[in-house]
């Protein structure tokens, strides 16, 4: 007889008693029985109602609570670390069999996209409930594997793999933990000499609430927020789009008239342009929506946007000597276009707001510097700086913030949408060379006063009732600088932004963060002192609130997904890769070091490994979970299926967040890996660095504890070859590929380290 007689029929799962079937039932229906009698929340399950009241709402006035509480700790601390403690072994692997505390803060069935507010170390059920628990110390964090189906044993990293399961199909979103944290103390003290007491002030500095910090930092699929339902059929592929010959004819004519510039006039058949066209729509189009698709009409574009266009297309569509051939003729056109423009005696009304042809204009920039960014010398990518310049003078000509009219008409809506999008993704890519480059921003945030995009429900509609439904369903958007200024404000009642302004926002903080950190370096120089540049205490706090509260924002928008293929788009699986770069930016002066603008993956390396430096504490401990995290689904799922499949669905945004992702892990674990770590490893760190040891054996068979802690950097090096082989696949841009290959040079680096210092042993023998 079987041991699951019970089958659901949705998904045939099986069960082994009635009452799981009809609670997963309840997962497809989405039924939620529960309600909270305090707040408005519902649970599909009634040990998820206990749990949110035993969290949420004081211990005593819990109903659903049967269990004696104990008095709370004076300083509320998470004990959430317990989790991590039983995701690896504490010890050797001799020990695994010592018996690991169980976190009684383990959320069976959360969605990992639902951050339980913790106020309360829980007692320990081992220990009788009348004993007052023993807070952990300060700096503990927690590791909360929420959210994970079928049950999960938590003693060993073999059951924590066996908890995730692999997607049905390659595309499907597949489970992931996300880590959880809790808030950071304000001191002046260094990581390692924190007081022993704490007054009220320092715990007023500390996020808001002593909330938990949610982390969307997954690389892959995870968990959907409550309401999302994914299917495999979600996200149909783009329609072709078709080129007619009439189309074609018409690009030929405009061609003509570009004679000065284009000497031989010359375009791909009407064929070629649909492919490098539905390229485009298929590839770029959803990263940076900046066309509206369903209204998008070829025959009505102008000729520097479609051969722009079918230039970057031409590279998603893998034919990049067709899109070479029409970038050179895109470029030429584009800029004498440009060069009309500000020689024309009408001026002043030319303009991106209210004139079409000036706004395709810039958006025909703006895709020539998608595709010249991201290559050496096939474009080369000096050629997207200029391209900078002008596209900053197209934005300041009729005012950054100015904004056609709207009149209430969808088309007029459609208008005025693509506008704004344009100028704000405009410079959120102005801020991606930033990150990429190392360089200043063209235009800072405090410029911009534009109200963020709308959702992508109003965004995709294909029918003017249909956005008008839409429209009023939607909150509205709220102005950058007011939705900043909420980031940074306690209480300040913004609940949700759409999933582009989301990205926006994300960008905005990034840019502060470099603002910060190059403010600090130079305050540094000036007093000829030595010493990390990362921004002073009370601005990093502030800073890490700002991102506590995006984070929240982004649970509250029902489109936001941590799945490239979620129906809303890959915008807010993008952003969630950029929270942890501002994480890890927070942490460690990554841009400074990275030197991608000598596309030489040797001097990339070395420049990492000589001028990038990290300190132990709390924070770097953070981070370092951060990007152990990023790794741990693409081990489950294998490194080389996802480099060959997965990596293909991400915006390059995701490879420069892994550089860095893997360079704090392995620094990291030099500074842990020692024979004699000077102070010795705090609970967490080691805790972690076995999480990390674990994962390297899971991919590398046969290795073993012992030899990957030899030396302070075997693991280092190890860790940095499993990031490489994600970015070393036959990808579309060079950028990608010169990562991948740096990450090599970077671990070749750790092992010449490795040998000098087995010689020296030898020698002193």
């Amino acid at each position: 007889m079987s041991s699951k007689p019970y089958q659901c029929q949705r998904c045939s799962r099986g069960f082994a008693r009635l009452e799981h079937l009809q609670r997963h039932d309840r997962s497809h229906t989405k039924e939620k029985p529960y309600v909270c009698v305090q707040c408005p929340k519902a649970f599909t399950r009634k040990d998820l109602l206990v749990r949110h009241e035993r969290l949420a709402h004081q211990p005593e006035a819990s109903p659903g609570s049967n269990q004696t509480q104990t008095p709370s700790p004076a300083h509320p601390i998470l004990d959430g670390l317990d989790t991590l403690a039983s995701v690896v072994t504490n010890h050797a692997r001799t020990n695994r069999r010592a018996p690991s505390r169980r976190s009684p803060h383990f959320a069976d069935g959360l969605p990992a996209h639902r951050t339980p507010v913790v106020v309360a170390q829980l007692p320990n059920p081992e220990t009788p409930s009348a004993a007052p628990p023993t807070p952990l110390p300060a700096s503990d964090f927690g590791y909360s594997l929420s959210g994970l189906p079928g049950s999960y044993e938590g003693n060993d990293f073999t059951s924590f793999l066996d908890s995730v399961p692999l997607p049905s199909h390659p595309f499907s979103p597949a489970f992931q933990p996300l880590p959880l944290f809790p808030p950071l103390q304000y001191s002046p003290a260094t990581d390692y000499e924190q007081p022993s007491e704490r007054d009220h002030a320092t715990e007023t500095a500390s996020t808001p609430s002593n909330s938990v910090l949610p982390r969307h930092g997954a690389q892959l699929p995870s968990l959907q927020p409550e309401g999302y339902q994914s299917s495999p059929k979600a996200r149909q592929p783009t329609g072709f789009v078709p080129v007619t010959a009439q189309c074609r004819d018409k690009a030929l004519r405009s061609l003509a008239d570009y004679t000065s510039v284009v000497p031989d006039p010359s375009l791909p058949s009407r064929h070629a342009l649909s492919r490098c066209l539905t390229g485009y729509l298929m590839g770029f189009h959803d990263h940076y929506p900046i066309v509206h698709k369903p209204t998008l009409d070829v025959d009505s574009m102008s000729l520097p946007l479609l051969l722009s266009m079918a230039a970057l297309g031409a590279r998603y569509s893998r034919e990049p000597d067709m899109s070479m051939r029409v970038y050179q003729i895109a470029k030429l056109v584009t800029l004498e276009c440009f060069r009309r423009v500000f020689m024309s005696g009408t001026m002043p009304s030319v303009n991106v707001s209210n004139d079409k042809d000036t706004l395709e204009l810039l958006q025909a920039l703006l895709m020539l510097l998608a595709v010249s960014s991201w290559f050496i010398n096939n474009p080369p990518y000096h050629e997207a700086m200029s391209f900078r310049s002008s596209m900053a003078t197209l934005l300041r000509k009729d005012g950054i913030n100015r904004l056609p009219e709207f009149d209430g008409t969808w088309t007029s809506w459609i208008h005025r949408e693509c506008v704004k999008r344009t100028k704000l993704i405009v410079c959120c890519f102005f801020n991606i060379h930033t990150i990429v480059f190392d360089i200043p921003p063209v235009i800072l945030t405090e410029e911009l006063s534009l109200d963020l995009p709308c959702t992508e429900k109003e965004w995709q509609a294909p029918r003017a009732d249909i956005w008008q439904v839409a429209r009023s369903q939607s909150p509205g958007e709220p102005n950058i600088q007011e939705a900043l200024s909420a980031l940074f404000t306690p209480n300040s009642g913004m609940e949700r932004f759409s999933s582009l302004g989301g990205y926006v926002l994300i960008h905005a903080l990034l840019q502060d963060i470099w603002l910060m950190t190059k403010a600090g370096r130079l305050a540094l120089s000036r007093c000829n002192r030595l010493g990390s540049s990362i921004a002073s205490t009370p601005e990093l706090v502030a800073t890490e609130q700002a991102l506590e509260r995006w984070c929240q924002c982004w649970e509250r928008n029902q489109e936001s997904s941590i799945d490239p293929l979620s129906p809303h788009g890959p915008i807010s699986f993008t952003s969630a890769a950029l929270l942890r770069l501002a994480y890890i930016r927070l942490n460690a002066d990554c841009g400074s070091a990275r030197q991608l603008q000598t596309w030489d993956p040797v001097q990339i390396a070395t420049s990492l490994n000589d001028n990038l430096h990290v300190q132990r504490g709390d924070r770097l401990t953070r981070a370092a979970l951060h990007c152990a995290h990023a790794l741990s689904t693409p081990v489950k799922l294998g490194i080389g299926f996802v480099a060959h499949s997965q990596v293909a669905l991400w915006s390059n945004q995701h490879a420069l967040c892994s550089l860095e992702c893997a360079v704090v892990l392995a620094k990291w674990l030099e500074a842990v890996t020692g024979r004699d770590p000077d102070p010795g490893l705090t609970e967490q760190e080691t805790r972690l660095r076995d999480f990390v040891l674990e994962m390297v054996m899971e991919v590398q068979h046969g290795v073993s504890r012992e030899w990957l802690l030899a030396t302070n950097t075997r693991l280092s090096a190890a860790v940095a070859r499993l990031w490489a082989r994600l970015f070393t696949a036959d990808y579309i841009w060079e950028m990608v590929n010169l990562i991948g290959r740096s990450l090599n040079s970077y671990a070749d680096l750790l092992e010449q380290k490795e040998a000098g210092y087995s010689e020296i042993e030898v020698g002193n023998r």
